[in-house]
């Protein structure tokens, strides 16, 4: 997702600051915008209450879309973004029936059918706890590996459609160790764990702020202290996409012309991220 300068200065960003509008990077050859690419009929998609990554209620569509979008205009490729469910969204780019969608962490799932781009962003995942449950979350302890999973022994974790667990977690369910609620949405999963109807949530730290601050619910709900791993967001594209590589190619090129010349920063700045609690 970002470099560590990045990351420092999404650590000390507020929320609710008006969005500032960032310029669009010249041609790094002539001086001139590129001219757009030949339509390909494939638009871009993704989905929303993911704030403030995606939403079509968000400025510029939200930080991530704002983000894809200018990076592929660095190589003169103009799309069209949808907003769907998470799921259509990614099932239709398995297909074929759009071009890309973002932002997804790496699975092995994932792997089989999409390739990644570079990092969009690096977040932390945190873990959110019902004030109605008596977990807890340690996170590593006596120096193992396990990252903290026995504590989620016997507990229900919400998980929305379309989003994914972390690799252990996934496999706790597969064991039956791990009851998984999946509502429709993020909120949803909120006002589960809120309510005492599923014991936690995991997700990353922006995300989870914003979704606490829309619910109202922000006094039902405790955070562990220690984050639960750190993970990278990406755009991807359908491996059996024709020009899937090419593509990627492109995305990644843009991405790092936006960062060189100083946009990637100016966008983190104008929507406003909010650090964890």
């Amino acid at each position: 997702m970002r470099s560590s300068a990045a990351g420092a200065v999404l650590a000390g960003l507020l929320l609710c600051i008006a969005p500032a509008q960032a310029q669009v990077p010249v041609s790094e050859t002539g001086g001139k915008e590129p001219a757009p690419a030949p339509y390909t009929g494939l638009d871009l998609v993704t989905g929303s209450d993911y704030a403030p990554y995606t939403g079509d209620d968000l400025p510029g569509g939200g930080l991530v879309t704002d983000l894809v979008r200018r990076a592929f205009a660095v190589g003169g490729r103009r799309y069209d973004v949808r907003f769907m469910p998470w799921k259509r969204g990614y099932d239709g780019v398995v297909a074929g029936r759009f071009l890309a969608t973002f932002p997804y962490i790496r699975t092995p799932e994932r792997e089989r059918e999409v390739l990644f781009s570079d990092p969009v962003m690096e977040v932390r995942q945190f873990v959110y706890l019902s004030d109605r449950s008596g977990m807890e979350f340690h996170g590593r302890t006596g120096g193992g590996d396990s990252g903290g999973l026995e504590d989620f022994q016997g507990r229900t974790i919400c998980q929305p459609v379309g989003y994914a667990l972390p690799a252990g977690l996934e496999a706790m369910v597969g064991q039956g160790r791990l009851t998984r609620q999946t509502p429709s949405d993020l909120g949803a999963c909120v006002r589960m764990v809120a309510t005492g109807r599923a014991d936690v949530l995991v997700i990353d730290e922006f995300s989870g702020a914003a979704a606490i601050q829309r619910s109202g619910l922000a006094d039902d709900i405790r955070v562990a202290d220690r984050p639960f791993a750190v993970v990278t967001l990406h755009l991807v594209v359908g491996r059996a996409t024709p020009g899937a590589e090419t593509t990627v190619a492109a995305f990644n090129h843009g991405l790092e012309t936006l960062k060189r010349q100083g946009v990637y920063h100016q966008l983190l700045l104008s929507h406003t991220l909010q650090p964890a609690p």
